[in-house]
């Protein structure tokens, strides 16, 4: 049987030659979805400074050059603390190390007992016989260990410990910041 356009076969063979090729530009021509930059996440915030050192500084030295340590600090944490306990280095003025009088470790440990409400300062606290060397001229806290009510026990490093401007800006502890 034959057709108008010859058979029905050499049709066939034409077609499909011709319909794989309109399929192949078909989708030569689609367009290409962009690819979306994505934002880079912005940085957190820092966190808040654990605690805020509103004085700190060593006393005159006494008898024998014993030296006290003073300190001043607002708890900057939500929660009540029950103590805290600054890791202090102290240094004379030609920046030589001090070692603790009690350990003759180069970190002296104040620990001081609360309890101190969020926001609350703690007032002048000193600590006596810390250091023995009449040329010590100042020590900058290394970080702090605080244990709130409940026992949650915490250490932070110095980044977490502000220093108030005017306390900064005195400048008599290399690194004391």
């Amino acid at each position: 049987m034959n057709s108008f356009f010859g058979s029905k076969r050499p049709a066939c063979r034409l077609l499909i030659p011709v319909v794989c090729a309109l399929m192949l530009a078909a989708c030569a021509q689609k367009p290409q979805p962009q690819p979306v930059a994505k934002k880079p996440a912005p940085k957190p915030a820092p966190p808040p400074p654990s605690l805020v050192i509103r004085d700190m500084h060593p006393a005159a030295p006494e008898k024998h050059g014993v030296v006290a340590a003073h300190i001043d600090f607002v708890n900057g944490t939500p929660n009540t603390l029950e103590y805290v306990m600054f890791k202090t280095t102290a240094y004379t003025a030609d920046g030589k190390l001090v070692r603790a009088k009690k350990t003759g470790r180069a970190n002296a440990w104040l620990r001081v007992a609360g309890p101190f409400a969020p926001g609350e300062s703690s007032g002048d606290k000193r600590w006596e016989k810390v250091w023995q060397n009449s040329q010590l001229s100042c020590f900058r806290i290394e970080g702090a260990e605080l244990i709130d009510v409940n026992g949650v026990v915490e250490y932070f490093e110095a980044d977490r410990i502000k220093l108030l401007p005017e306390l900064a800006s005195k400048g008599a502890c290399e690194g004391n910041s």
